[in-house]
């Protein structure tokens, strides 16, 4: 209960002081005030599927200009969405990275609670219901002209996965990118990026077209990190210590860590092309992603060598997206949608522990697992606009899709790299998805507003589910809207879920999440200075986790023959076993000052309580903070002057990922995160079309004093052997986090 006073204090006082921050500004702002105010709303697509202000929208929503990315020195989506966003919040594992919404992540579920759309293209795949929130995007920011990240259930109009929110990247029109442009950025002695973009306008049988285009190749490598060292005890299989390296000579037989410089990498190279002609698109994405984690842990390449740089993962995803639509009558309006995806996945890693390579003859195995996810689908909308001025629409919709799923396990000689073992953990299946929804939009004053809808959804795993919605919107007084929505959405389990043989257990049947939400809030428009505060509440329920068996239920597996109790690393198996009660706030307060808008500030606060639900017993969630937010400012200095802007991102203590799986005195927690941004950002000085952009990071983490500390910040996971913390066992340690970057980038325009 003091834990809850102390979130309702810690939100009542921001509200407070946000109040008190707000500029001396007149009651009634003056009509060029309140013009410039109208101008600067945002307009977003991804609630409703169709244009509307961010105000009026069936749900809270952050709108991320391409102007905020340059000016805040924005690297990357999951930068973007710490950095400017309201609501959600991503924790980076040095894998892909976990990103929650209002006090929900689910740790390494790769990004499969919210979907993410790329110019309203889906994609979340079917095999893992993965999409990469973080440099896997493969998108140039140049090339991005807005971010619109929607909060609470969504499947209402997008189907499964949209549980946390939506996120929708939208590009820029050819107009914007006239001309070639050439870019590249380093941040020094870790990363690199080149990009090569452009647009150009043209006539096309008569019709106005253009294209837009983008190609790009970033790659990192290190920082270099310590680790432990951690004695990871005997080895199960030979009663000897566990052996952790190829190279004998590297560790003392039995300990785990040292310096890691060789895997801690990634590369994306990534092309994207759009092209409209009169009513018709197509936009064309392919982009690869490599990587590797610098730490073995319960989701990162559990039994892989230390400090190997042949361990790695790397994820495919190619799709195409052809659209057209047709004006029939001032009333209906046609739309058809064409799409496919092809997405392969490869995870390679090798094992030198007897326990994780249990082959005569074999010291070290190479381990190869191979996936694939391909669809195609066909999506047919149609729009009635009854009064012929927007204010009573209805939108009706199909959509049909084939997939394609399939897997294998491969386990090789090292030395030989020859099989030792026939292909296992297969999957080839095919399956197809319907679904069907319904909108209506009714605005019966130009004060009061109502948006309803909902959709069905079959897949041959399941019956079908309904995720309804229910939205309405008043103007209650000058600049003042008050909003309330309530969402359902679900999330279809994937078949990884279903159908893997996780070390030897495979799941049960199981049963698609489900999340119920209401939400309400109150925004206030005054000039160019706007201020949100909104409540909600959401319930979870049938909630898939990869459970870890605990010791009677290994031995009653084993017994039946399931498991072979001659491997060291916990056994899991997926499961519905929990479901999550979430409610708390959203504050957001932001402007702008100067007559030309040249100081620009905002803040951002999300408070929650979260508690996962099990067996009777209510848990905070793993590595969900219940408070977060971010705060920026940034001023246009006059002339040729640069823009200078300084932006934060706080995250508060959380429940690291393994704090409910071993037998901890207490709860280990990971220390509150604030990470600190400055960017200089302008023309070159004398030189036409060249222009710079300056960044320096710095993080702020500190380890837990009751874990072991190798490193100067520590973020949320457990790494190494020493998963759980055991009497007369060493004490677990927390993946390490870079606390400094320094960035420099040239951008070229020529050609316009």
């Amino acid at each position: 209960m003091r834990r809850r006073h102390r979130i309702a204090l810690a939100g009542a006082t921001f509200a407070l002081g946000v109040f008190a921050l707000l500029p001396a500004t007149p009651a009634r702002a003056d009509d060029t005030s309140d013009l410039q105010g109208l101008l600067n709303e945002p307009v977003v697509t991804t609630a409703s599927k169709s244009a509307e202000t961010a105000t009026t929208a069936p749900a809270t929503s952050t709108t991320i200009t391409a102007e905020d990315l340059r000016k805040y020195g924005i690297h990357s989506l999951d930068e973007a969405i710490d950095f400017l966003s309201l609501g959600v919040v991503t924790s980076n594992p040095l894998h892909t990275v976990d990103i929650g919404s209002r006090g929900v992540t689910i740790p390494s579920d790769q990004g499969n609670h919210f979907l993410l759309l790329v110019n309203g293209h889906a994609i979340n795949e079917a095999l893992f219901g993965a999409a990469r929130f973080d440099r896997g995007l493969g998108m140039p920011l140049e090339l991005i002209d807005h971010i619109e990240v929607v909060l609470g259930p969504g499947s209402v109009l997008y189907g499964s996965n949209a549980m946390l929110g939506v996120i929708n990247v939208i590009t820029k029109r050819a107009k914007d990118m006239l001309g070639g442009h050439v870019a590249i950025e380093s941040e020094l002695g870790k990363s690199y990026r080149a990009a090569g973009l452009g647009g150009f306008e043209l006539t096309l049988f008569g019709k106005p077209s253009e294209v837009t285009f983008g190609l790009e190749y970033f790659r990192q490598g290190g920082p270099a990190f310590l680790f432990g060292p951690q004695e990871g005890g005997l080895d199960n299989a030979t009663g000897q210590p566990a052996v952790y390296t190829r190279d004998p000579n590297a560790l003392p037989q039995g300990t785990w860590g040292g310096r890691a410089d060789r895997d801690y990498y990634a590369q994306v190279p990534s092309a994207f092309m759009r092209f409209i002609s009169g009513n018709f698109e197509v936009n064309v994405h392919a982009k690869s992603y490599l990587r590797s984690t610098p730490y073995r842990a319960r989701y990162a390449q559990v039994i892989k060598d230390f400090n190997d740089a042949d361990s790695y993962e790397i994820d495919r995803h190619v799709w195409a997206d052809a659209r057209y639509r047709a004006t029939l009558s001032p009333v209906v309006e046609l739309s058809t949608r064409l799409y496919g995806d092809s997405f392969d996945y490869r995870d390679h890693f090798n094992a030198s522990q007897a326990s994780g390579c249990l082959f005569d003859g074999v010291s070290t195995c190479e381990y190869l697992f191979s996936g694939v996810s391909r669809w195609v689908g066909l999506e047919l909308q149609s729009s009635f606009d009854w009064k012929k001025d927007g204010t009573l629409v209805t939108l009706i919709g199909v959509d049909e899709r084939i997939r394609h799923v399939g897997t294998k396990s491969d386990a090789l000689n090292y030395a030989t790299h020859l099989p030792v073992a026939s292909s296992i953990s297969r999957i080839d299946r095919d399956d197809k998805t319907t679904a069907a929804y319904i909108q209506q939009t009714w605005q019966p004053t130009p004060w009061l507003g109502f948006n309803g809808g909902a959709r069905v959804d079959y897949e041959t795993r399941f019956r079908g589910v309904v995720s309804p919605r229910l939205a309405a919107s008043a103007n209650v007084w000058r600049g003042g809207t008050l909003k309330a929505v309530y969402a359902q959405a679900y999330r279809a389990p994937s078949w990884i879920e279903t159908n893997f043989n996780t070390q030897g257990l495979a799941a049960d049947t199981l049963l698609p999440e489900s999340v119920r939400s209401i939400e309400t809030s109150l925004e206030q428009r005054f000039g160019t200075q706007r201020i949100l505060m909104g409540l909600f509440r959401s319930w979870w329920e049938d909630l898939v986790e990869l459970h870890v068996l605990s010791d009677a239920e290994a031995r009653e597996e084993a017994r039946k023959g399931r498991i072979s109790l001659l491997r060291s690393a916990g056994f899991t198996q997926f499961r519905n076993v929990s479901s999550i009660d979430d409610y708390g706030m959203n504050a957001a307060y932001e402007g702008t000052l100067g007559d030309a808008q040249s100081f620009k500030y905002g803040m951002n606060v999300t408070a929650a309580i979260a508690r996962r639900n099990e067996a009777n017993v209510a848990q905070p969630l793993r590595v969900a903070p219940q408070v977060f937010g971010n705060v920026r400012v940034s001023y246009d200095l006059p002339g040729s002057l640069p823009i200078v802007a300084l932006a934060a991102h706080y995250v508060g203590k959380r429940p690291v990922d393994r704090a409910y799986d071993g037998a901890w005195e207490h709860v280990p927690y990971a220390q509150p995160l604030i990470e600190l941004r400055a960017t200089l950002s302008g023309a070159v000085p004398f030189v036409k079309g060249l222009s710079y952009r300056a960044t320096a990071n710095y993080l702020v983490a500190p380890c837990a004093a009751d874990l072991v500390g190798s490193h100067s910040a520590c973020g949320p996971y457990v790494v190494g052997p020493v998963q759980a913390a055991y009497a007369g066992h060493p004490r677990p340690e927390l993946s390490p986090m870079d606390t400094f970057r320094v960035g420099i980038g040239l951008q070229y325009d020529f050609g316009q």
